[in-house]
């Protein structure tokens, strides 16, 4: 569910929430698979930046055996979706461009605590490009889109919601997609523990969640 009440005109409708993409069952497959990956993990205090804090992060390896077959099939599945849905020439507002080759980086899954943040941030473009999506697992929580206000170095400023923002509910088993100016212009971030969200009156109660996020490798022509 996206709340873009409040959005600026710069938003464009380059932000994408989609419900129940994978099963319970599948859910619970991913959960087995990554908490195993991260059991021996101890959760870290803060990323190097200070966009993350209080997490587990691993990078999830394809072909060395340690992930199960179900959970494969599921990556793989969502890839493809997400190439049919923004890389196609389906000529709706959902389409990065014209059909390209599309490869994709590496996932890797975040174990983010209870009481963990997500601070507001850009990702980088070095070497990922016009597509970042996540498969959100275990517990709800809000997303909050905001005009960058990054400075020089990359470090985004305080921001507040004046120059408006859009909303994201981020229930487990859904999956966000951001494109365009939600990719490379907005930052985004994590509300805290009972934030509401507005267009259904839900406070969010955060618990320990997880997410296994997408990104499109850069493409050079």
């Amino acid at each position: 569910l996206v709340d873009d009440g409040s959005a600026p005109d710069t938003y464009q409708n380059s932000s994408f929430c989609y419900p129940d993409v994978i099963s319970k069952d599948e859910e619970d497959a991913l959960l087995t698979d990554l908490k195993s990956r991260m059991k021996r993990s101890r959760y870290q205090k803060g990323h190097w930046d200070a966009v993350i804090i209080n997490y587990k992060e691993t990078e999830l390896v394809e072909f060395d055996g340690s992930l199960s077959h179900t959970t494969l099939g599921i990556l793989a599945r969502i890839r493809s979706q997400l190439t049919e849905a923004h890389f196609g020439q389906s000529g709706d507002d959902k389409a990065i461009g014209s059909s390209r080759p599309v490869s994709w980086l590496p996932s890797h899954a975040i174990q983010l605590h209870a009481e963990g943040e997500l601070n507001a941030h850009v990702d980088s473009v070095r070497f990922s490009g016009d597509l970042v999506a996540g498969l959100s697992l275990g517990s709800s929580c809000i997303m909050r889109l905001r005009p960058s206000l990054a400075d020089e170095g990359g470090s985004e400023k305080p921001a507040t919601d004046d120059a408006g923002y859009v909303d994201l509910l981020l229930r487990p088993r859904s999956l966000y997609a951001l494109t365009g100016p939600s990719r490379y212009s907005f930052s985004h971030e994590l509300l805290p523990h009972q934030a509401v969200f507005r267009p259904l009156n839900v406070t969010v109660d955060r618990e320990d969640r997880f997410s296994i996020i997408f990104r499109d490798e850069k493409y050079e022509s």
